[in-house]
């Protein structure tokens, strides 16, 4: 059968090389990959700049270069469609993804994250609560994102009518510091740099679920679970924890990628080194463990050359992200 194509032509070089009993590294070229990538603003666009830089270092035989996509539901779409080889993934838009016409193709490389959903309005608002949103114009996430696709769902769940002001990341942060809108959405660990930068020019107060909310939330999409933000004092004033929902971000792929690219990419992820590359570009990457989280969180099986890491290191993974 001729192979063609990017991922053909990777799988050609390393099958040879398999064949000759030479490493990956071995191979006669390096093989150019693309990652699809969220928006410039946003600080795990600088995690996917951080950790592709130290792939193209130590992962043997690739060259992967990052465009910027605006989201991960762009990129999964791009991915699918085999414009990029591997792309920023949160769990809702994997589940949307695998209910579609070719979503059985989806695999998951990792997790690193998980994402609280940050509902952020100007402290001079009066907005105190998510139906206070009701009628005012209000930014779901940039546009494109999986964050905004997750707001919309819940608004509409919540029955609550904002006027949606849809834009992109960082003509989202100029509305907002330009009043004319009051707030938006933007899922992530504390501190968050685009939080930050709405918070330095105009002072910000982050809004609290109920408990009835979020647990009708979490009912009704089970991508999404309970849980508490603690937003510190990154931004002020605020409250010790807030009641919200949270999915979990990382990068997928397609069972075009080979085994031994996964599986080398696994290898230095979940490394010590891995993880110092990928908290030098998102400084939270280090509260969570992408390890455990990839078990925890992934809806589409693992790619097996992930299986194939967690084996190797003796863990089980769930017969549920197992490829069939």
């Amino acid at each position: 059968m001729k192979i063609t194509g990017i991922h053909g032509r990777l799988a050609s070089v390393l099958g040879v090389a398999v064949a000759l009993g030479l490493t990956a590294g071995a191979a006669s070229a390096q093989q150019r990959l693309a990652m699809g990538a969220t928006h410039g603003n946003s600080a795990f666009y600088a995690y996917q700049v951080a950790v592709v830089s130290d792939w193209n270092k130590a992962v043997p035989g690739v060259n992967i270069s990052v465009q910027e996509l605006g989201g991960a539901s762009a990129s999964t779409t791009a991915l699918m469609r085999g414009e990029v080889d591997m792309g920023i993934a949160v769990t809702s838009s994997d589940f949307a993804t695998m209910k579609g016409k070719d979503g059985g193709k989806l695999r998951t490389l990792y997790y690193f994250a998980p994402l609280p959903a940050n509902w952020v309005v100007s402290a001079d608002s009066g907005i105190n609560s998510l139906t206070d949103l009701a009628g005012k114009q209000f930014n779901p996430g940039g546009r494109g994102s999986a964050t905004e696709k997750q707001a919309e769902a819940i608004l509409q769940l919540l029955g609550i009518n904002a006027e949606l002001h849809r834009a992109g990341g960082s003509d989202a942060l100029d509305a907002y510091q330009n009043r004319r809108i009051v707030g938006f959405m933007k899922a992530g660990l504390h501190p968050d740099g685009y939080i930050q930068q709405a918070h330095a020019s105009r002072p910000i107060k982050l809004l609290p679920m109920t408990d009835d909310q979020a647990k009708k939330i979490a009912a009704e999409f089970p991508y999404f679970s309970v849980a508490k933000g603690k937003p510190g004092e990154n931004y002020g004033d605020q409250p010790a924890e807030l009641v919200t929902v949270q999915t979990a971000i990382g990068i997928n792929t397609t069972d075009a990628l080979p085994e031994a690219v996964a599986y080398e990419i696994a290898k230095r992820v979940f490394s010590a080194d891995g993880m110092a590359a990928a908290k030098a570009g998102y400084p939270a990457a280090d509260r969570a463990n992408p390890q455990e989280l990839t078990l925890e969180a992934s809806v589409a099986p693992l790619h097996p050359g992930v299986a194939r890491f967690y084996k190797e290191k003796g863990i089980a993974v769930p017969d549920r992200l197992m490829a069939k």
